[in-house]
């Protein structure tokens, strides 16, 4: 049985995407963040009644993000703290650099809070919504927060909601595991994947209209491309692409001879420097075999070994890959021989990896910018590095 895996963000126990990414993590080819984009209003909020808010706009103002480099050693910004404390987090990064976080904790009935970090700012509150968040997205205009029933969209000039969509039934019964909402923002849509069992379907939204999540894909597995052609695998285990304009292609037959040990299936894991990246975990350890393939013609352009737990992500500096904390190799720096840290290294389509950069204990590797989140395990709290 194919079994998609998925984002588990979970303090101290990072985990790679293996299925739909998070917003920003993915794209056909590296984007080049804008240094003074579209600021983020900010939110001061009052409470009127259990259960009620209200919000009054601060402005906000966002400063020069630092040049970001295509080779050579990794730099890596002072962290900026993002004060919540959460189990497990989901984040997002928007075009011009703008990184959104909050807990992810979608089965939750209570009001959740959803932060911003401009630039180099202090982290701020974003919005405020109504349960708890399953994933956000973000794009030029909106932020974008899905629950397990909606869809809302925040303008980021203005602070005001601007759109909301109600989304089809997600199955959440024994599902502490998985990520079963998925969102990314890409060529002026959003695009949604909500995981049932093996099976994703993968819906668009168009922000400037009200109409319903129109389904697109239903597949094994998906992954969003930042031209917005969604990379799937086929029922009958293909892997496969349709364009934005409504064109498909099906490629090579991805392996599906389960092997009882969690291996001997292939799944779409990113979309990062050209390439649509596919892994097989090897079953029993952390051991997995990587095969790219060209994003246009799907053909095949390297095949090599990594791990099952990388987080691969296109980003303005090249792809790049997140190793967690505990399985980075031993040319990760670390701060202390007691403490593992995780490490973002410089990648290709064949599986080179270069210029460690120890970056603590991550959760997440955002694009484009590119920028981690980690776990700041003195204070149980969170914290944005940006690399350079």
């Amino acid at each position: 049985m194919r079994r998609r895996r998925h984002l588990c963000l979970q303090l101290g126990l990072p985990a790679v995407v293996l299925g739909a990414l998070v917003a920003s993590s993915c794209g056909g080819g590296p984007p080049t963040p804008q240094a003074n984009g579209t600021t983020t209003t900010h939110h001061a909020t009052a409470t009127t009644a259990p259960g009620t808010t209200t919000t009054t706009a601060v402005a906000a103002t966002a400063s020069s993000l630092p040049p970001v480099s295509t080779s050579g050693p990794l730099q890596l910004s002072a962290p900026i703290e993002i004060p919540f404390s959460a189990d497990r987090v989901t984040a997002a990064e928007s075009p011009d650099g703008a990184v959104f976080v909050a807990p992810q904790d979608p089965a939750n009935p209570s009001p959740a809070v959803a932060w911003v970090i401009d630039g180099n700012t202090p982290a701020a509150i974003a919005e405020h919504v109504n349960t708890g968040i399953a994933a956000l997205a973000a794009d030029a205009n909106n932020f974008y927060a899905a629950t397990y029933s909606t869809v809302y969209a925040y303008n980021r000039a203005s602070g005001n909601q601007d759109g909301q969509w109600a989304l089809p039934p997600v199955t959440a019964a024994n599902s502490s595991d998985d990520n079963l909402v998925a969102m990314t923002a890409a060529a002026g849509n959003v695009y949604v994947s909500i995981t049932k069992g093996d099976v994703v379907r993968v819906y668009r939204i168009t922000p400037a209209t009200t109409s319903a999540p129109h389904l697109l894909v239903t597949g094994l597995g998906a992954v969003v491309g930042s031209d917005g052609s969604i990379y799937y695998v086929t029922p009958d285990h293909h892997l496969a692409v349709l364009r934005p304009a409504g064109a498909t292609a099906v490629g090579a037959v991805l392996a599906h001879t389960p092997n009882g040990l969690g291996g001997g299936v292939q799944y779409v894991n990113a979309v990062a420097g050209g390439a649509v990246w596919v892994s097989e975990p090897a079953g029993q350890g952390l051991d997995a075999g990587y095969t790219t393939y060209d994003v246009t013609t799907l053909g095949r352009l390297g095949s090599f070994s990594g791990l099952v737990n990388w987080s691969v992500v296109d980003t303005a500096a090249g792809p790049l890959v997140l190793e967690p904390a505990g399985a980075a190799s031993s040319g990760c720096p670390q701060s202390s021989p007691s403490t593992p840290s995780s490490c973002v290294y410089r990648t290709d389509v064949h599986g080179n990896v270069n210029n460690p950069a120890g970056v603590g204990a991550a959760v997440a590797l955002l694009g484009p910018g590119p920028a981690v989140v980690a776990a700041d395990n003195s204070t149980d709290q969170f914290e944005v590095y940006r690399l350079s």
